[in-house]
């Protein structure tokens, strides 16, 4: 492994263990797991998706999201619902308590960020945000992987 890639891979994992232990405070105060925000905010753009409609939309498997919003049902975030049309179909709905967090999440994990990127002019953050997006697309997209071959 070049220099580089060992350094990219040792500081990622450093600021993302970062981030995590910052929100994770917060989120705690808020009666949340790391990972359950996910969930909400999807359920905010559309409440009463299956599990499985969710797992795709966050990029996981359905066992992990049935995990999850069972933990949230049983904290009072999230209801289980019957689909109107096929009985055998669960749909996830958010409860008052839920869709209360709207109000406090975002901001809390707006809070995070912007002490991870303290310090940084507006030029450095549009640049950081760039350079993340082009690394995510390359970890999305297969081929990237052959490109970046003997760089």
């Amino acid at each position: 492994m070049a220099p580089h890639e060992r350094e990219f891979r040792n500081v990622f994992a450093l600021v993302s263990r970062g981030i995590k232990s910052v929100s994770t405070e917060g989120m705690r105060r808020l009666g949340l797991h790391p990972g359950q925000n996910f969930l909400l905010e999807e359920l905010w753009r559309e409440d009463r998706q299956t599990p499985g409609e969710l797992a795709r939309r966050i990029g996981v498997e359905v066992p992990t999201v049935t995990r999850t919003t069972q933990r949230m049902e049983a904290a009072g975030l999230l209801t289980r619902i019957p689909d109107e049309h096929d009985r055998r179909v669960v749909r996830i709905g958010l409860t008052d308590r839920g869709r209360a967090l709207r109000d406090e999440l975002p901001d809390l994990l707006d809070r995070a960020a912007g002490r991870a990127l303290a310090g940084l002019t507006d030029p450095e953050r549009a640049q950081l945000v760039g350079l993340l997006r082009r690394i995510a697309e390359n970890l999305h997209n297969p081929a990237a992987g052959d490109r970046s071959a003997g760089h």
